[in-house]
Order: structure tokens, then sequence, then C-alpha cells
């Protein structure tokens, strides 16, 4: 009964947490430690990347992030459109008599 009602609100908190979590930096290196090999992150990857001189890597995984945060953005705006469609066939349905 509740899953349907909040379906809508849901979808909506997993994309905008997805696009967080691709572009959490700051947060990440500081609590898990930036431990090579074990607590990496596609950011963090970036960041070591360029240290490292290796800037054709880097480039290529920012503009793989760069891609993931557009789709996220296109998934986003689908999500939206579908759900203001939905609302708007909610509304112009006829209201129910009681019985």
């Amino acid at each position: 009964m509740t899953l349907p009602n909040i379906k809508w609100g849901l979808i909506y908190g997993v994309i905008l947490c997805n696009a967080r979590a691709m572009g959490e930096f700051g947060a990440v290196s500081v609590v898990s430690g930036h431990i090579r090999g074990q607590t990496n992150t596609m950011p963090l990857h970036v960041e070591v990347l360029y240290n490292e001189y290796q800037g054709q890597a880097a480039f290529a995984v920012a503009s793989l992030l760069a891609l993931l945060a557009i789709v996220t953005l296109i998934v986003k705006t689908v999500v939206e459109w579908r759900h203001e469609r939905e609302m708007k066939a909610i509304a112009e349905l006829p209201p129910e008599r009681p019985a």
C-alpha cells in the first residue's frame, strides 16, 4: 500500500543519491583515509591519475564521470516527465461517486 504512494519520491531520491555519490570528493577523501587500492572512487581516481601526470587517463575518467552525469540528468528529466503525465491523467479522471 505504501510503496505505490511513494514510488516517484523513491525513484527521485535514488537518482539524486546517484548524482551525489558520483561527485563526492572531499568527504570521501577525508573519511575513507584515501587508502590506495582499497578506498577508491572515480573522483579520487581522477586525482590520483592527475597527480601521477597521467593526463590522458585522468581526462578519460573525468569524461566518463561527465557522461554519467548527463545520463543521470536525462533519467531525472524522464522521471519528472512521466510523473507529470501520470498526475495529469489522474486529474482528468471523473470523480468517483459514493455507492
